[in-house]
C-alpha cells in the first residue's frame, strides 16, 4: 500500500499541505482497518479453534463417563455375587453349628449313661474295642468339623472384606462418574456459549462447511481402502480369506434391506440426503447423508450386522463410527456423544454403538446417518423403514 501510494505521488504534480495531510490522515484509517481485521480473523480463529477444542473434550470426557458408568455396573454385579457367597457362608455355618450342637448335647445328656448300660451287657467287653474306635471316629468327625467350621469363619471375614472393599470401589467410581457428568455440563455450556457469538457469522459456517467437506473426504478415503480390501480378499483362494469380514446371522444379502432397515436413533430429520441451500450462507450446499435430531445421549443403534470398520474423530463431524457389511455395504454415524464397540468387533442388528452427541454440529445434538454401496452414496431415507 505505501509503495502504491509513493508511486502515485511521484506520478502526479506536487501535493499541497492539506492533501497530504489528507492523504496521511487516509492511510492511518486504512491501517486501522486492516488491523481490526486482523484482529477479527484471528478471533474468529480462536473461536472456531476453542469449540473444536471443546468438542474434542467434551467427547472425551463422554466416553469416560460411559466406562465409569460400566464400571460401577460390574461393580454392583461384584458386590451383588460377594453378598449371595457370604449369604450362602453364614447358612452352611448355621447348619455346621447346630450339627455340632445337638451331637454334643446328645453326648451330655444319654451318652454316658448307654455307654455304661451297653459295657455291662453280657459279650459287651468282646466288643470293647470296637466301642473305642466307634468313640474316635465320632470324636475325629467333631473335630474335622469344628476345624471346617474355623476354616469357614475366616473364609466368610475374607469375603466380607472384599465386599466391603468392593463397596468402596463403587463409591469411588460413583463419585469419579458425578464429577465427570458435571465437567461434561459446563465444556457444553461454554461450547454453547462460543456457537452464540458466531451462529451468524458467515466466515465461521463457511470455515464449518469446508471442515466438513474435508471430514466428508477422510470417509470417502476410508472406504475406498476398505472396498479394495475387500474385494483383493474376495478374489484370493477361500482357505486363505481372512476370517475378520463382516457377518450376520441373516441369510439375505444387504441390498434387499432397502426400505426395511430400522431407524439408528429415535428423532426426526432435520436435514435431507442430496443438494440443499444454506439457510444463512445462500448457497447451495450438498448433504450425502441425513441429520437426525434427538435428545443428547439418546442410544444410537446399528441398523443391521456387521463389522465395526472404523473408529475416529474428526473436526465438524466429532466422534465416527464406520460399520462394514456385506456385499460392499457401509453404514456411517457421526456426531457421537460416547462410543460403545472397539474396532473389528462384530455387532447385529438394532445393537448400541454409541448416543448421540452435538460435537461439530452447529444445530444442537444431532445423528449424521449415511449409507454408501462401494464409493457410492445413498439416500438413508429410502433404506429405513
Amino acid at each position: 500500500m505505501n509503495f502504491f501510494l509513493s508511486t502515485a505521488v511521484t506520478a502526479e504534480p506536487p501535493l499541497s499541505a492539506d492533501q497530504q495531510n489528507e492523504l496521511k490522515t487516509l492511510q492511518e484509517e486504512i491501517n486501522k482497518y486492516q488491523q481490526q481485521l486482523s484482529q477479527q480473523k484471528a478471533k474468529e480463529e480462536n473461536v472456531s479453534s476453542a469449540i473444536v477444542d471443546l468438542d474434542r473434550r467434551i467427547d472425551v470426557e463422554a466416553n469416560i463417563l460411559y466406562r465409569l458408568k460400566k464400571q460401577v455396573d460390574i461393580q454392583s454385579e461384584r458386590v451383588q455375587v460377594q453378598a449371595g457367597q457370604v449369604e450362602k457362608l453364614e447358612n452352611q455355618i448355621s447348619r455346621l453349628k447346630e450339627i455340632i450342637k445337638k451331637r454334643l448335647v446328645y453326648f451330655y445328656k444319654y451318652g454316658r449313661r448307654k455307654d455304661y448300660q451297653w459295657l455291662l451287657n453280657k459279650g459287651a467287653w468282646r466288643r470293647a474295642g470296637v466301642w473305642l474306635r466307634y468313640q474316635k471316629i465320632i470324636a475325629e468327625n467333631d473335630r474335622r468339623n469344628f476345624e471346617a467350621l474355623v476354616s469357614r469363619r475366616i473364609k466368610l471375614q475374607q469375603e466380607q472384606q472384599l465386599l466391603h472393599h468392593g463397596i468402596a470401589e463403587k463409591e469411588r467410581a460413583v463419585q469419579l462418574q458425578l464429577s465427570q457428568t458435571e465437567s461434561i455440563k459446563t465444556n457444553r455450556a461454554k461450547r454453547r456459549k462460543y456457537l452464540e457469538s458466531v451462529q451468524k457469522d458467515t466466515q465461521f459456517i463457511q470455515q464449518h462447511l469446508q471442515e466438513l467437506n474435508v471430514a466428508q473426504k477422510e470417509i470417502l478415503d476410508i472406504i475406498s481402502r476398505s472396498e479394495r480390501e475387500r474385494t483383493e480378499k474376495e478374489q484370493q483362494p477361500a482357505h486363505k480369506k481372512d476370517q475378520n469380514v463382516a457377518k450376520s446371522t441373516r441369510n439375505y444379502p444387504f441390498g434387499t434391506l432397502k426400505g426395511r432397515l430400522p431407524w439408528p436413533a429415535s428423532g426426526k430429520v432435520v436435514t435431507h440426503f442430496g443438494k440443499f441451500r444454506h439457510p444463512t450462507l445462500n448457497t447451495i450446499t450438498e448433504n450425502l447423508g441425513i441429520e437426525i435430531e434427538a435428545p443428547y445421549g439418546e442410544p444410537v443403534h446399528a441398523v443391521d450386522a456387521g463389522l465395526i470398520q472404523t473408529i475416529t474423530w474428526q473436526r465438524g463431524r466429532g466422534n465416527i463410527i464406520i460399520i462394514s457389511h456385506e456385499d460392499g455395504y457401509y453404514t456411517v454415524y457421526t456426531h457421537l456423544a460416547d462410543i460403545r464397540v472397539n474396532v473389528s468387533q462384530q455387532v447385529q442388528s438394532g445393537e448400541i454403538i454409541g448416543t448421540v452427541g452435538d460435537s461439530g454440529s452447529l444445530n444442537g445434538p444431532v445423528l449424521h446417518f449415511q449409507i454408501w454401496k462401494n464409493t457410492e452414496n445413498l439416500d438413508p431415507e429410502t433404506w429405513l423403514l
